[in-house]
């Protein structure tokens, strides 16, 4: 179930009407009043274009986490970031430090 209360403090962190939200999301400018208010629930399509408009993920959106950062696909991440995760998983930070240090070479 959506949070209303995250869609509402997301748009007023960025400083958007109902109006540009909707205009982002291209959808009816009462719906995100709607929204908002617990009225009515989006379609998964509308959760994951909010997710994309506010920089947050749908979990954080749908309650599931307090967490409002993104997740991504390893195939989305470079090469380099990718060791870097790998090493940090390994348990080894100065590796990690070591790929990022020498990442901007």
């Amino acid at each position: 179930m959506l949070r209303a209360d995250r869609i509402r403090n997301l748009r007023l962190e960025k400083n958007y009407t109902h109006q540009q939200v909707a205009d982002l999301l291209d959808i009816a400018v009462r719906m995100i009043a709607r929204y908002e208010a617990g009225e009515v629930e989006p379609s998964g399509d509308v959760v994951s274009r909010m997710a994309d408009t506010f920089g947050v993920s749908t979990d954080y959106l749908l309650g599931r986490t307090d967490d409002p950062t993104p997740c991504y696909q390893v195939s989305e991440l470079t090469p380099k970031e990718q060791a870097v995760l790998a090493a940090l998983r390994r348990g080894e930070p100065l590796e990690a430090i070591r790929l990022i240090v020498n990442s901007s070479e």
